[in-house]
């Protein structure tokens, strides 16, 4: 496998970053679009990218407003949703074929909100602890992340010691998150550290209805839990078993809302089975 490299897109004036893990130029093999969460990055997915690189060529992208893609003035959903066609039809022409995708939490609400506007043509969808409805008690939870204020940190370390996932780690490594936090900022030309994600980001978001856009998704698709998230209720699980029999529901042992990081293992296990048949 290749060392990892920084590919970009531009688009309405908006640089997009994104981190191939596989081999540049290759074909004949499917690419898998990663799309982290709310006030994350990329390199969230440092640890299910690698393991993924056999199969598929994994491409983490840092969404609008994230990591090191560009801010912009808009973050509606209408932008956010263009952004990821552009990043689809960028591995349609690089593969030849169409993308599988995983989203966690806010990139798999990015996900379903493209298939509002239109359908889109993917090889598999994963959507990872999305709560079908966003409720005012987990906009009040994303809304308290995006309104905390932006100040500089005198020292990278000293950012990492006070960083916290929000929901809380359930039971990721502390070296894991101490990764993500080190990739959360960056240095400023004074010396200090600032937030790399736009404070922002926030301001568009509003409650929302995923169930109308699961119905519309035509692609193989699966549906990740963590057994102690909250995202996924009783009432959601049976309206999945009821109108949405063919999505493939897995809940994770132990895993809390950041799934992939409280239990990567068994996530792993879990995606690579459902991909392979979705694929083959």
């Amino acid at each position: 496998m290749s060392d990892p490299i920084s590919i970009h897109l531009e688009r309405e004036g908006v640089r997009l970053h994104a981190i191939d893990h596989g081999k540049p130029g290759e074909r004949g093999k499917p690419i898998l679009l990663l799309l982290h969460g709310t006030a994350a990055h990329a390199h969230w997915w440092d640890w299910v990218a690698p393991a993924m690189a056999g199969r598929f060529r994994p491409v983490a992208v840092d969404v609008r407003g994230h990591g090191d893609s560009g801010w912009a003035e808009d973050y509606s959903p209408e932008a956010f949703t263009a952004d990821l066609e552009a990043w689809i039809e960028w591995a349609r022409r690089e593969s030849g074929a169409p993308p599988a995708l995983i989203g966690h939490s806010m990139g798999g609400m990015i996900a379903l909100h493209l298939h509002e506007f239109r359908v889109p043509q993917l090889a598999a969808l994963v959507v990872v602890d999305t709560a079908l409805r966003l409720t005012e008690r987990i906009l009040e939870e994303v809304r308290g992340v995006g309104s905390r204020p932006s100040r500089p940190w005198a020292s990278r370390e000293e950012f990492v010691a006070k960083f916290r996932m929000i929901p809380s780690a359930g039971k990721t490594d502390p070296a894991h998150i101490a990764h993500v936090a080190r990739h959360s900022v960056r240095r400023l030309e004074d010396g200090t550290w600032l937030l790399k994600a736009d404070r922002n980001f926030h301001r568009d978001r509003t409650g929302f209805d995923n169930r109308p856009a699961w119905l519309r998704v035509r692609a193989p698709a699966m549906y990740v839990a963590g057994e102690f998230s909250d995202r996924l209720s009783p009432e959601d699980k049976e309206w999945f078993r009821r109108d949405l029999p063919h999505v493939r529901v897995e809940v994770i042992p132990g895993a809390h809302h950041h799934v992939f990081m409280d239990a990567p293992e068994v996530f792993l296990r879990a995606v690579r089975v459902f991909l392979e048949r979705a694929l083959s």
